[in-house]
This record gives C-alpha cells, structure tokens and sequence, in this order.
C-alpha cells in the first residue's frame, strides 16, 4: 500500500497559524465592539446554545499537497456545515498505527474515525473494536454505495456487517519502460503477458556492468525487508491460483495453504528470478536521485507498482510521462493482481456513532475524494469519479483502473493482518538466501500463522 511518512510538523504549523488567526479576529472583534458598546441597541436574546462537541480522527500521513487541501479545505467544510463540530486530527503513520489503535482501545480514547487498510478489519472487527455501519448505509446510503465498486465494498465486511468504507484504491500491476524495450527490440506498446513472457522480457531487457553488478534489472523485485518479500511472493502465490487461506474469508488454521504446491512453484519461479534467470537482484536496486523511483531512474525495465508510479513521474518528470507504460497483470493459472481499498471505519469506543457517520460520509464523497486523490493520482473507490474526473481522463491511470473493473483484483485475508504476512515474508527471505530449503520455509511459516489465526480465534 502507499505508505508515505507523516507530516505532522508542517501540519501541526497549519493548525497553529490557523487558530492563531482566528483568535487574532476574535481579540480584535471584542475591542470594537467595546468601543461602540454605547452606541449599538441591545442585542435580541439568543435560541439555545449550541451543543459544541469533538470528534477524534487518525489520519495517516500525506504528501504536502493533500496535508495542504485536507486542513485547509476538507475539515474545514465539515465543521462549517455541522454547527459545533471540532474535528481533532491525530496523525499516524502506518508504523505506528497498531500501537495507536491498541493504546486508544486499551484506555478507551475514542476513535471516531480512522484510516486503515481493509486487511486490518477482520482481526479488529472480531474484537468487537470497529463498529458496524450496516444499519447507516441500508437507511441512509443506499442511492450513493452503488457508486462503489462492489468488490471493493465487501472486503470491509465482518460477520455479515460492513465495518467500513473505501477511501482509495491501491491497485498494482506491471510498468514499464517503453524506451528499454524499444532498445532491447520489444515492441513499446505490447508488454509480457505470461510467467515466461516475463523472463523472456527481463533477460533481454537487463544490463550488467564488466564486474557482474546491475547496471539495470530486467525485472525488478525487492525482497531487502519482510513486507516487501511477502508482497512479490504473493504476487505470484495468487498468479498460480493459490492463497495464503483458502477460502480468503476463513478463520480456519487449517485453511492456511500457501505452503501447498502451488505456493511452492510459485516461491521457486521466485528464486529462479533472482538466482537462474539473474534478472533482478533481491535487494531492490536504488536510484542516485531520491525523488524518482527505481523505474523512473531508469535503473530498472519493469517493475509491479502501484498508480503512485505515475504519480511521481508527473512530479519529478512530467516530460518523460510518454516513456512509461502500464501493463495488465501476469497469467500463470489465473490473472490476479493487488487491489484493494484502503478505509475508513468507527472505532467501536467513539463518543458519538451517528457524528462519527456524518464526518465519514463527508471525507468519501465525490467532492472529497476527488479532491485528496487527484493532485497525486491516486486510483479512486466510487465509479463516477473514474468515469467521470478531469485527472482520471489519463490513460494510464484507466489501465490501472481496469484491474479492479476487470475483476483481476484480490487480496490478503481477513485472518491475518500485516505483522504476520511479514512474519511469512522473513521466511521466504531465509529461503531466497538458500539459509532455509524452499518447502521448510514454507511449511515453517504457515505453522506459524495457523499459530497466529488460533491466538487470534482465544483472544
């Protein structure tokens, strides 16, 4: 998922000048109207004050542009149009999310709203620590949640109740350089569509220097931490008509099945990427310039990414947009690839449910969401913005959005959230380092997460 780092200085800078200005009108609005205190006739008696009230809202981190429309615009709107409204922002990071969240439960600090990854609401929702929003979409959202994209709605569901809904769409699939293909005799326009396809690619497609170093990978995959290793090795776990639990919505231990045949074929194309094939290194491979990706560097042909690929290539190289392009995901046995919303959900401790409601209803309408997903080019949950948004009009983001409308999307389970998909990660790393046998790491690592699932299941 895009995971950015927070900004919570600059943001906290914002709020700062903001209240500060504020107040600076109030001081200066009470001394006139001191002065003309004998002046003016009475005021009329006032209706009844208005109940002021706070919600808590944990905010992952955003790059400066959005910080920027978020602060100044989206909290702003909602407090305005809901009279007494004070919307405190608690920003996270996707590191520190977990910690957050178990402190806030822990010591009953309301969440009332939150962002997180539809990956993270079954293990919560069981805890009965995110709350149901069935009853406010049946009565009160109907003619806006068909705007959604189905399959993007219920992976937000637990035990029949929807626990949350998507904000953005992280879908991945293939780039590419068109430029390296049209050098390595590919034609630009057409990229690899098979397992085969793309060794027969990446070999013609990489670059060593005299001593053996990668000038370029042919394919890139980045298995230096956990996360990363798990996420390449899922790719093609999902590709060869697996999973990590079969059937994805089980709590079954013994549903675990990525250590089966499949997963084992899939872990050895793996390997063979990285040691028989040599077309990539295991450990990712870094551009001089730190504000361009591997792909857009040049140091890397293909690469499986998300649409923030285009995203930084409008920022950092807007006139060499023409020289990226956007596959569809590999066929092995099936054509899969990760897409999946991120959320927002009520934490079950909120102070107040049908307040919590309104503000997550304002931060996924159109407007909103135009708003926070344009300026990065970010791939959106609701049909009418991908049919109809000026910054969506752009062919290579319809590419990416044809993932999910193509049904070429999936995702990781409910069962087990990201702590233990990084605990399966550390496994296949040992085994991509030949520090482990293939099917023991494999075996080794579901042992441990039907672990994790039966831990899950007493707590």
């Amino acid at each position: 998922m895009d995971r950015h780092e927070s900004k919570g200085v600059g943001i906290e800078r914002k709020f700062s000048r903001r209240r500060f200005l504020q107040t600076t009108s109030a001081v200066i609005g009470a001394g006139s109207l001191a002065a003309l205190a004998g002046c003016v006739a009475p005021a009329a008696p006032t209706g009844p004050a208005v109940e002021a009230y706070e919600l808590r809202f944990i905010k992952l981190a955003m790059s400066d542009v959005i910080a920027d429309y978020f602060h100044d615009t989206v909290i702003p709107e909602f407090e305005a149009a809901n009279e007494g409204a004070t919307v405190t922002v608690d920003m996270s990071t996707w590191g520190n999310l977990g910690e957050k969240l178990l402190t806030s439960f822990a010591g009953n600090i309301p969440v009332d709203l939150l962002e997180t990854g539809s990956d993270w609401v079954g293990p919560y929702a069981k805890r009965d620590q995110f709350l149901s929003i069935e009853s406010y979409v049946v009565n009160q959202y109907q003619d806006e949640i068909v705007d959604f994209y189905p399959d993007m709605v219920e992976l937000s569901r637990y035990g029949g109740d929807l626990r949350g809904l998507p904000y953005i769409l992280d879908i991945r699939t293939l780039c590419y350089r068109k430029d390296h293909f049209e050098e390595a005799g590919l034609d630009p326009e057409v990229p690899p569509d098979t397992w085969d396809d793309l060794v027969d690619f990446g070999t013609r497609l990489l670059q060593m220097d005299d001593q053996g170093n990668f000038e370029r990978a042919g394919y890139l995959l980045n298995a230096a931490g956990p996360g990363g290793a798990f996420f390449e090795y899922w790719y093609l776990l999902v590709q060869n008509g697996s999973g990590v639990v079969i059937p994805w919505g089980s709590w079954d231990p013994e549903d675990v099945a990525f250590n089966g045949p499949e997963g084992l074929e899939a872990l050895q194309f793996m390997y063979d990427l990285i040691h028989t094939h040599a077309i990539t290194p295991m450990t990712g491979m870094s551009s001089q310039n730190p504000s361009l990706s591997p792909l857009g560097a040049g140091v890397a042909s293909m690469h499986n990414t998300g649409a923030w690929e285009i995203g930084n290539w409008k920022q950092n190289q807007a006139d060499n947009i023409h020289l990226l392009g956007v596959g569809i995901p590999l066929m092995k046995v099936r054509r899969l690839q990760y897409a999946v919303p991120n959320v927002y959900a009520v934490g079950s401790n909120t102070r107040d449910a049908d307040r919590s409601w309104a503000l997550m209803e304002h931060m996924v309408s159109r407007e909103t969401l135009t708003g926070m997903l344009g300026p990065v080019s970010q791939s959106p949950p609701r049909m009418s913005i991908a049919a109809e948004a000026e910054y969506m009009q752009d062919p290579l983001l319809k590419k990416y959005q044809a993932i999910p409308e193509e049904g070429w999307g999936t995702t990781t389970p409910q069962a087990v959230d990201f702590p233990t998909l990084e605990l399966i990660g550390q496994y296949v790393q040992a085994a991509l380092r030949d520090e482990m046998g293939l099917q023991a790491a494999l075996d080794a690592a579901a042992a441990e997460v039907q672990q994790k699932i039966i831990e899950a299941l007493e707590a």
